[in-house]
């Protein structure tokens, strides 16, 4: 059973499995951590991860990236249009406001929605893991990890991409209490209960966004105090402070705007990043040299740390004011702070640390790995969670961000409202709500204050309750709802609702399920994303398979050509070499004009056509290789089994219980063998190497074989016991001495009487 912990990033994706030795991180079909968070479309099929992101500056419009924000989101979210330039397809709106992505697939254009599009990251992973993992024969069960601030709408939309890749979500995970836990599951070092909690910082800068939370660890719990975030803060948001500088610079440099031109937009964010990360490490000017950058222009310049945190100085503000924006939250002082962890690719700046230090007057530390500490911590839920598993027992108290409320209203009673989480309120855990109704009512949930929500919608969901009757006296019944936050929080709010009889003296309450219909802002249709996907599954692993049939193909008429003119060449003669020389070229022609796309069945045809000329010359090649191994194996066998026979002869005490007539037997197939043997070298010697050869390497082994069998069970036969030894019997004494004894015997038999 799959233990799985997914961390779905804006710019890279990573995976923790679950297993008895402890979390592991697996690796790509490129032997790395980082999946780029990365779909690529194309006349034929799909490409997904590495191979989507090295194919995007020649095939950008169909190329879908940090689509991560637009999950779940409307069109005219002003959130979600903010991201809108930095998708390299385009971004369309669709009926009900909803965002579309369209690309050329199949050789037509075709919109996807964000939720297909993390649908097919996800079954990127889930090959990943296949792949990888020999030991998993099915991949199901995970969890997702999402930001903290993403709201109901988008964590159903998440919920819609597990089930389209095929999975089954245990939990969608907070990617702050994700980090905590992997804190806090392998500290060995925590307070006790009854001690003061340990509490931790943790500021995680991602490529998008910047969430800053605190924790308070004791042994075996964490509860999470609070989370705040930053939507226009982050990795993002720095390569494209870089890139506009550079913009600016090859306006007046150069009199071209990089804005104008998509390709060479990309391009240059792509160099802006790689800049940023070598700033990190480096306080000396970085150069930045991209040929034919655009309108057939190189392009020069550089820039230094100095002048880089100089220009994102309204980014670092944004991050110092967020950790405040913590510490006032959650009413903890800086002074209570014991430890501040950074994860997060964009941590690694220079300036992260200044910013803390300057806050905490602590250093910020790097326990964890700054890239893999989501993932792990979503295994790790993961792994809680799973009937197949057993870790150490861990408590956690999560904390939503938002007040949310219902009201009610419907049929003859009036109608109200209650708010029923509070901000950063502990969970999981459920209330009840109780109401006096006599018909069919509904329930509404929202959150309270939408401005303090970066969504554009601040419904949650509607609820319309049915079946509900007044009492036999005419009054209303009560009817309980109860409000699941861990339901909510996870994956959608859910209501329930049971009507309850009144209670007399003797009467007993009776509890009734009442029809509840539930409707959504946003509706995810899974079932049909779910089939679409499938059948994107199937073009692409036919593309695959064809794919690599050509590769086959490819790579025989390399290698043949290669071998006919070293290891083949004593095996095949000139006339014949030249001829197969022929169709190889023959086929390389043909594979970079009719055969360049061609079906699968073609290619195999096409191998095998080629096969019938080469495998013989393998064949013979192999033959001689293994051939004279073989004969001296055999050899060997047959010499050391001669010296068994001579010492048995010479009387040797090794094999002198054999029998005789199984001795003979050894000699008649030693005698035997070894004609064979000499007459098969004679033979195969006077054979010319280009001609098929008259003793195959399986015939020797046979024969090798029978041979052993005949000789090693008479040979390897176990002496037998010797006898045990006779029983010496004492010497009888003389009739007058033994009756001497007997009276001697009576004698002192009486006395002792």
């Amino acid at each position: 059973m799959s233990v799985i912990g997914f961390d779905i990033g804006n710019l890279s994706s990573f995976i923790s499995v679950a297993r008895q030795g402890g979390i592991e991180v697996i690796t790509n079909d490129y032997s790395l951590h980082a999946t780029p968070t990365c779909v690529a479309f194309g006349s034929k099929n799909r490409s997904m991860g590495v191979a989507a992101r090295q194919g995007v500056n020649t095939n950008f419009k169909s190329t879908i990236m940090n689509f991560k924000h637009l999950i779940g989101r409307n069109y005219s979210d002003h959130y979600a249009q903010k991201f809108f330039r930095f998708v390299p397809c385009d971004v369309v709106e669709l009926p009900n406001d909803q965002i579309g992505l369209k690309v050329r697939y199949l050789d037509k254009e075709q919109v996807f929605t964000p939720e297909q599009v993390l649908g097919a990251i996800l079954t990127k992973l889930k090959t990943t893991i296949e792949a990888q993992c020999k030991d998993i024969k099915k991949v199901s069960d995970c969890v997702v990890a999402v930001p903290t601030h993403f709201t109901d709408v988008q964590r159903r939309a998440v919920e819609c991409a597990i089930k389209v890749a095929g999975l089954n979500g245990l939990r969608i995970m907070n990617e702050s209490t994700a980090i905590a836990l992997t804190y806090g599951i392998y500290k060995q070092d925590l307070p006790e209960e009854s001690a003061p909690p340990r509490r931790v910082v943790f500021l995680d800068v991602g490529h998008a966004s910047t969430q800053a939370s605190i924790a308070a660890f004791h042994k075996g719990k964490l509860q999470m105090l609070g989370t705040t975030i930053d939507m226009d803060a982050g990795g993002l948001w720095l390569d494209d402070i870089i890139r506009e500088k550079f913009r600016q610079e090859f306006i007046t440099k150069y009199g071209i705007d990089a804005s104008t031109n998509p390709r060479a937009w990309l391009r240059l964010l792509d160099e802006s990043e790689r800049i940023k990360k070598q700033m990190s490490a480096n306080a000396t000017n970085i150069p930045l040299n991209i040929e034919c950058f655009m309108n057939d222009k190189d392009v020069t310049s550089g820039m230094c740390r100095a002048d880089f945190e100089q220009l994102a100085t309204p980014v670092f503000e944004k991050i110092h004011h967020l950790l405040l924006k913590l510490l006032e939250e959650t009413g903890v002082n800086a002074q209570e702070v014991d430890e501040i962890e950074i994860v997060g690719g964009s941590s690694r700046i220079p300036m992260i640390r200044k910013i803390i230090n300057n806050i905490f007057n602590k250093d910020p530390k790097t326990t964890m790995n700054q890239d893999e500490a989501v993932s792990r911590g979503a295994a790790m839920q993961c792994a809680i969670l799973s009937p197949s598993f057993r870790v150490r027992e861990f408590h956690m108290k999560d904390a939503q961000p938002y007040k949310i409320k219902i009201t009610w209203n419907g049929g003859a009673a009036e109608g109200g409202e209650s708010d029923v989480f509070a901000e950063h309120e502990e969970f999981p855990f459920a209330k009840m709500v109780t109401l006096f109704r006599r018909d069919t009512f509904q329930v509404d949930a929202r959150y309270a204050f939408p401005n303090m929500v970066p969504h554009s919608t601040s419904a949650i969901g509607s609820w319309r309750v049915t079946g509900v009757t007044p009492n036999p006296d005419g009054s209303a019944r009560k009817v309980k709802v109860k409000d699941d936050a861990q339901q909510q929080q996870n994956n959608g709010e859910e209501q329930a609702a049971q009507p309850e009889q009144p209670k007399g003296p003797k009467t007993k309450t009776i509890a009734i399920e009442l029809s509840v219909e539930e409707h959504f802002p946003q509706n995810f249709d899974a079932q049909k994303f779910y089939e679409m996907e499938i059948l994107m599954q199937r073009a692409d692993e036919k593309e695959k398979k064809k794919a690599d049939a050509k590769n086959s193909v490819e790579e025989y008429v390399y290698e043949m050509r290669d071998k006919l003119s070293e290891h083949y060449q004593d095996y095949v003669t000139s006339q014949d070499a030249d001829s197969f020389r022929s169709q190889l070229t023959d086929t390389e022609n043909w594979l970079y004009d009719e055969g360049e796309d061609t079906e699968q069945t073609v290619y195999e045809q096409r191998l095998g056509e080629l096969k019938k000329y080469g495998d013989p010359i393998v064949e013979r090649y192999r033959e001689a290789e293994g051939r004279a191994p073989a004969f001296d194996r055999f050899t060997q066998t047959i010499n050391r089994t001669r010296k068994a026979y001579d010492d048995y002869v010479a009387g040797g005490e090794a094999h002198a219980h054999i029998d005789s007539k199984d001795m003979e037997k050894v000699i008649n197939a030693i005698e035997e063998r070894q004609r064979w043997l000499m007459d098969a070298r004679q033979r195969q010697d006077r054979r010319d190497k280009t001609q098929t050869p008259i003793v195959f390497v399986q015939e020797i082994q046979d024969q090798h074989n029978a041979f052993e069998n005949v000789v090693n069970p008479i040979l390897n036969k176990k002496k037998p016991a010797p006898p045990p030894p006779k029983k010496e019997e004492p010497p009888q004494p003389s009739q007058g001495a033994q009756n001497s004894g007997d009276a001697n015997q009576t004698q002192d038999k009486m006395e002792v009487d």
